[in-house]
């Protein structure tokens, strides 16, 4: 079990894992704190990230880790399928295609990121790497949007903004032809 915390935001709006199993992907997962979180939920996690090197992968070997960089120009997983994938913290808009096609009829997508306002707390500042407002929706607007919110962000014990992040819970819409397998 990882000593970091997961997002709130990954907490609160991450569906239960399925009774039969169920498949997550933590993109750009870092030290992985979302993948053992996930994975003491029940998820059959891959875990992927450009460095690995600082990530306790020993402690369950049960997730699939994977060291790809997911900005060399192809998507290191193929036409692989998850019922869930979570992003944190991490912006590549080439990569928004791969995810719409990653997520299974019926998954979900829990995405939380920097936007544009952060530069005056903090890294990210470079607009590269920062969403514009209401821009999560607009990549997904054919999805069922469950939770979305934008805007500073606080800490419980300070009133003051220290960042300014995006948040979109979104699933997948299940066409006449598709068939939801949990």
């Amino acid at each position: 079990m990882s000593s970091l915390m997961p997002s709130g935001w990954i907490t609160r709006h991450c569906p239960a894992c399925p009774a039969t199993g169920g498949t997550a992907l933590d993109l750009a997962c870092g030290k992985g704190r979302h993948s053992f979180w996930l994975a003491d939920r029940g998820w059959q996690v891959t875990a992927l990230d450009r460095d690995l090197s600082d990530t306790e992968t020993e402690q369950n070997t049960g997730i699939d880790w994977i060291e790809a960089d997911l900005e060399a120009g192809h998507w290191p997983l193929g036409d692989r399928q998850f019922d869930l994938v979570v992003v944190v913290n991490y912006l590549h808009r080439p990569l928004f295609e791969c995810l719409r096609d990653a997520i299974k009829p019926g998954g979900t997508l829990l995405y939380e990121t920097f936007m544009a306002g952060n530069e005056a707390f903090g890294r990210p500042r470079n607009p590269a790497f920062l969403l514009s407002p209401d821009e999560l929706p607009a990549m997904f607007p054919d999805w069922k949007i469950n939770a979305f919110e934008q805007g500073p962000q606080y800490r419980v014990d300070v009133d003051t903004p220290f960042a300014v992040k995006q948040f979109i819970a979104a699933c997948k819409p299940v066409a006449e032809h598709d068939e939801i397998i949990m």
